[in-house]
């Protein structure tokens, strides 16, 4: 009777011990899947030959046209491949399918952050000497998501005036997005957005994958500056699980990486007395004793802000590591340095400080 229990116990305990394994092998997949969703895109689809038959065997090559970086896949037996983790930006795609088909290049592909799109390729006959090339195509579709969303680009970003240089307001170009008007609870700072009816603080912030909100009181934590940013999306709601720690939306933040290409910008931005509007309702009063009125006098409120700064990017070492340097002094004692060797990515960010309603902007090169 002991001895059987002897082996039950360790049965239980073998039990125990695997399902404990099995659990860590499922938090660490997911966790993975999770990094590479929320700041990377997806793209897949099917390679097929003039009549439709899949093609299977064929190299699908995606080149990062910034970076020169590049994915391939190989097509299974129905012809299907699969491209994940890709960063966000222009793609030139190449599929070679072998000996009887001719090469085929789109070098106008673009993803967008937490896109997973879908793009069928068919193939023409002829030979690997031959080469069919598409200038343009139709947007890429996604089928495989429903969550309801906006991505701001960075046109929008660049184009847009922001006060207080604050891009994430951009989300309100989304008519679901309202400003929120909680009163801030202490110095912890709110994303100032309203989803559905939530607060500020129920909202999600996420800045390259990771996590840029406060758990402690529901505060966003310091983001970088906008002309750090590449772009960002907005999910307002049905957004996937890797997500989550949400009950309001979602704002998925991509910096830029730099390119093979140098280039840089200088920027000034301001907001003058002289030549801004008067508030409508900035007036003086003075009061007559004699007739017993108030006489109200227009005044225009003293309110200049002056920012300007500049930005530089470049390669370090063509296709291997890039480098993007970003200033936005308002003062010379008001620069900060922040050095990310880590991620091949050095930016330099100002404190921030309001930023005028108008904005002029010239690029360099």
């Amino acid at each position: 009777m002991q001895r059987s229990q002897g082996v039950f116990v360790l049965n239980a305990s073998r039990l125990l011990l695997a399902g404990m394994m099995l659990c860590l092998l499922v938090l660490g997949t997911a966790r993975v899947t999770s990094a590479q969703g929320v700041n990377a895109s997806a793209l897949s689809g099917t390679v097929s030959d003039p009549q439709g038959l899949p093609v299977k065997g064929a190299k699908v090559t995606m080149t990062n046209a910034g970076t020169g970086a590049q994915r391939t896949s190989v097509t299974d037996d129905g012809g299907r491949y699969n491209l994940v983790g890709l960063p966000p930006g222009q793609y030139k795609m190449t599929v070679d399918g072998g000996a009887s088909f001719a090469v085929y290049e789109n070098s106008s592909v673009i993803l967008t952050v937490g896109e997973a799109a879908t793009l069928n390729v068919q193939l023409q006959l002829g030979g690997r000497q031959d080469t069919v090339r598409v200038t343009a195509e139709p947007a890429l579709v996604e089928t495989q998501k429903t969550d309801v969303s906006l991505t701001i680009d960075s046109h929008q970003i660049n184009n847009l005036p922001f006060i207080n240089h604050d891009y994430i307001k951009a989300t309100l170009l989304n008519s679901q997005a309202a400003p929120d008007d909680t009163p801030s609870i202490g110095a912890a700072p709110t994303s100032g957005l309203n989803f559905g009816g939530q607060r500020g603080r129920s909202n999600n912030i996420n800045v390259d994958g990771a996590d840029a909100g406060d758990k402690s009181v529901g505060g966003v934590r310091s983001t970088v500056s906008q002309e750090a940013v590449q772009e960002f999306k907005v999910i307002t709601s049905n957004y996937m699980p890797e997500y989550g720690r949400a009950t309001g939306g979602v704002v998925n933040i991509i910096t830029k990486s730099g390119s093979n290409e140098v280039h840089g910008n200088v920027f000034g931005f301001l907001r003058a007395t002289a030549i801004q509007a008067r508030d409508p309702f900035s007036v003086r009063g003075t009061f007559n004793p004699a007739t017993d009125s108030v006489t109200l006098t227009p005044v225009k409120q003293s309110y200049t802000r002056a920012q300007a700064g500049a930005t530089l990017g470049g390669p370090l070492q063509k296709d291997k590591r890039i480098r993007r340097s970003i200033s936005f002094p308002t003062k010379p004692s008001a620069l900060k340095r922040v050095d990310l060797p880590a991620l091949d990515k050095t930016i330099l960010v100002s404190c921030r400080s309001p930023a005028p309603a108008c904005a002029l902007r010239h690029p360099c090169f």
